[in-house]
């Protein structure tokens, strides 16, 4: 009895032993299928509303000449002013090479959130040429891009109208359109070059307008200006936001566009207001705020068509100050007829144009021409406050650039040859000059006393891979 009993009950331990194990088994099953789901929702979430993107690129650039270039010298300005030694040779034409990846980006784009009628996305995006000083340093990750879009569509009565609305760091709507040139520079300084902090509104009536605003701020590319220097009791002249920030006021877009089969045509308006001094500068006045402000006015066209493997794009720029987006120009302050400090914006006509054509084998020229106007009225000049990439000594400058590319898939290879060439001058005339012209020039912010021009030959290599 005693062993029929020890068996019954090593009989029900194992029964419920098998049923305590397919449980568990069942149990497991359940959850290896709920986290399997639960990566396969994840998954599909991230390619549904996650794009991520990027681009390893390297470039290998040769200079003839000594020139003003950013981004370990591989943003292209211009080259520097001659310097003759005793035998009249230029000290300044010297041979130079680097080598770099440090343009290599990542980034991602954010969209499909929907809320009710509106749709969400956003975008950033860095590259790694934080951290240099002149082209030496160690590449540091920085920011290029970081903004969030609103879009209603189906608006108006034909419910055929669209808005998008963009807060956050992005290109200046007068910058985004590009040639079709592969060198980091990508046009400027003959077209308008930034990205800065926005709230832009694009607002489209049908399949062909787009009417676009923007309130714009300053981060990276900013405005020149006078710099209080304590230890030397004087103002010097350096870029800045905070010549925005005393201002109050942000800068202000307001642009129309039209597309239409292959067809782009764009033009603005950009107004900026900033106050380059809060006080007057002798020690004995400081106490005394400044009273005026510096004000500018810019104004481009763009076209663009494309069609097959064929390409022309064409803007032309034309305005007052502008180097806080890069142009080769600034303001120059002088003494009101009540001893303050006043302000009159230099003005300048910049353009460029560019060809391509092809796909696999790419061919590719912009051609760029940029002229310093000068104030509109004459002044006693006491400082003038230019592109801390260029100098105020510039009065014009061209550029020809052709290139060819080949593609292969996601990797490509390119070659470019840029020719860029600058005309100097000099508030001193020289031998010949006509005195008084120069002296009127000079008055009005230009330098036309002996003239020359001084050209830098770059030849630019590059390899890329995209994913």
């Amino acid at each position: 009895m005693k062993k029929t009993t020890l068996t019954i009950f090593a009989l029900a331990l194992s029964v419920s032993a098998f049923a305590s194990t397919a449980q568990t088994e069942k149990t497991d099953k359940a959850a290896g299928k709920e986290k399997s789901e639960t990566a396969q929702k994840l998954k599909e979430s991230v390619k549904n509303h996650f794009k991520f993107y990027g681009f390893i690129r390297n470039y290998f650039t040769y200079d003839s000449h000594e020139s003003k270039a950013g981004t370990g010298d591989l943003f292209y300005w211009t080259p520097t002013d001659s310097r003759p030694d005793a035998n009249g040779k230029d000290l300044n034409q010297i041979n130079q090479f680097r080598f770099l990846s440090l343009t290599s980006r990542v980034g991602v784009d954010v969209s499909g959130y929907k809320a009710g009628s509106l749709e969400f996305g956003a975008k950033v995006e860095a590259d790694f040429y934080a951290g240099l000083t002149g082209s030496t340093g160690t590449a540091q990750l920085r920011l290029r891009q970081a903004f969030m879009t609103m879009t209603a569509d189906g608006l108006g009565k034909n419910k055929a109208q669209k808005s998008v609305l963009k807060v956050g760091q992005a290109w200046h709507p007068m910058a985004a359109d590009m040639p079709d040139i592969y060198s980091l520079e990508t046009g400027a300084p003959f077209g308008p070059f930034s990205r800065t902090p926005l709230i832009q509104e694009d607002y489209s009536f049908g399949k062909y307008w787009t009417a676009t605003a923007a309130l714009i701020w300053q981060m990276q590319y900013t405005s020149q200006g006078p710099s209080w220097d304590a230890t030397t009791g004087k103002y010097k002249n350096t870029a800045s936001a905070d010549y925005m920030k005393y201002g109050c006021v942000p800068e202000v877009y307001i642009g129309i566009s039209y597309a239409n089969k292959g067809f782009l045509a764009r033009a603005g308006v950009d107004v900026l207001s900033i106050r380059p001094r809060n006080w007057e500068d002798d020690a004995t006045a400081k106490s005394v705020k400044a009273v005026n402000r510096e004000t500018s006015v810019m104004g481009f066209a763009y076209l663009q068509y494309k069609k097959d493997l064929f390409a022309f794009k064409a803007k032309t720029t034309l305005g007052q100050a502008g180097e806080h987006f890069g142009l080769m120009s600034g303001y120059v302050d002088y003494k009101d007829e009540d001893g303050n400090w006043a302000y009159d914006p230099l003005r300048v006509s910049a353009t460029w144009l560019s060809l391509s054509y092809g796909k696999k084998y790419k061919g590719a020229i912009m051609a760029g021409y940029s002229e310093n106007l000068g104030t509109a009225k004459e002044h006693v000049v006491a400082n003038t406050y230019f592109n801390k990439n260029g100098y105020a000594s510039i009065n014009r400058m061209f550029r020809i650039e052709p290139e060819f590319t080949y593609n292969l898939g996601k990797f490509t290879v390119g070659i470019e040859y840029m020719l860029t060439s600058a005309q100097y001058g000099s508030k001193v005339p020289a031998s010949g000059d006509d005195v008084a012209a120069v002296a009127k020039a000079a008055s009005r912010g230009l330098y036309t006393g002996n003239l020359h021009w001084v050209m830098n030959h770059r030849v630019q290599a590059m390899v890329r891979f995209t994913w």
